[in-house]
């Protein structure tokens, strides 16, 4: 099944691209940074609350090239875990392939598009449920600001653009902006590049702090939203607090914006509890950890936000029947 468009949403930091774009050009808006402000501590918004957004920031500052603008205006950490993943990967293709691969953790719209086709490498988005024309111009941008930003370098540039959206009256920004031809009202919405391309070297490599920032992202990407937005909303915040200790439903439910009884009758109407979740989660991530040899025991417990590894151990021994030490040695 399908998820509506009503379930699609995006990662609360994206919001922080559109504060850096109200900073540059000096806006007030003073009720829209509010707004931006309390959204930003929700696990997930809704995307038809972005596309809001963005015509709330049009309203104020009616450019034609305004979605191109504020692409541009994207650090990495505006893209949450999957920035970061960018930063740590080795290649620009390997970049590529994460950011294809965990999308959904920026937003969920729709998949990601990436192939290579005879010397050419192949970036977009699917276009089965449609989105907006500011929309998709900030999300093309941002991906350019990128790849400028992964490789040092502004002279990254595709030899196509197409994208299914009617012809604007200043198509010429387009063209000028991406430096190629671009098709519109077409039946894909991608950028095409040289395949030689994806070979560039990322400016900031850390490989050990990428592979823990893919495995959370893994963990992460199971739990967006699938037929159930509120249990994901849950598990969103869960994964987010983990780092910081033991997550508790009072703090769950603070961060998704319910009241803790609330939040208890929910999860019961749903017959599950919430020590289940976090164990779950937890179980999860233990087994991706403990594949990694560089990672002590220790480490880990403090990833999953146990107090000591005493604590862990006997948690995994519920879990799985063994002890983390005997589960490493057996995988």
């Amino acid at each position: 099944m399908k998820n509506s468009s009503s379930a699609a949403s995006i990662d609360p930091s994206a919001l922080d691209l559109l504060s850096s774009f109200l900073d540059q050009e000096d806006l007030q808006a003073v009720d829209l940074r509010t707004q931006l402000r309390e959204l930003r501590t929700s696990s997930r918004v809704a995307i038809e609350t972005w596309w809001q957004l963005l015509e709330a920031i049009h309203a104020l500052c009616p450019r034609d090239d305004l979605g191109l603008k504020i692409g541009q205006c994207l650090q990495p950490h505006h893209a949450g875990v999957l920035g970061y993943l960018g930063i740590y990967s080795t290649t620009l293709g390997q970049a590529l392939m994460r950011f294809h691969r965990f999308q959904p953790l920026l937003h969920n719209l729709v998949p990601t598009v990436f192939r290579a086709e005879a010397g050419v490498v192949i970036v977009g988005w699917s276009i089965e449920r449609r989105s907006t024309q500011l929309s998709d111009d900030v999300f093309f941008s941002g991906l350019m600001r990128f790849i400028s930003l992964l490789t040092g370098r502004n002279d990254i540039k595709p030899i196509l653009m197409k994208s299914p959206n009617s012809p604007p009256a200043h198509r010429a920004l387009y063209e000028h902006f991406y430096g190629c031809p671009v098709e519109f009202l077409a039946s894909v919405s991608e950028l095409h590049f040289p395949a030689h391309f994806m070979t560039l070297a990322v400016n900031t490599q850390d490989p050990y702090l990428s592979g823990l920032l893919e495995r959370q992202a893994e963990a992460m990407l199971q739990a967006l939203p699938k037929l159930d937005p509120l249990l994901s909303d849950v598990q969103q915040a869960i994964l987010g607090i983990m780092q910081d200790g033991a997550p508790t439903m009072a703090q769950v439910a603070m961060r998704i914006g319910l009241a803790e009884r609330s939040l208890y009758r929910a999860l019961e109407a749903r017959g599950m509890g919430f020590k289940t979740l976090v164990n779950s989660l937890r179980f999860e991530l233990a087994k991706d950890y403990l594949c990694d040899s560089d990672l002590s025991l220790p480490e880990i417990s403090l990833l999953l936000g146990f107090a000591d590894q005493s604590v862990f151990t006997r948690a995994f021994r519920q879990w799985s029947g063994t002890t983390p030490l005997k589960w490493r040695k057996a995988n």
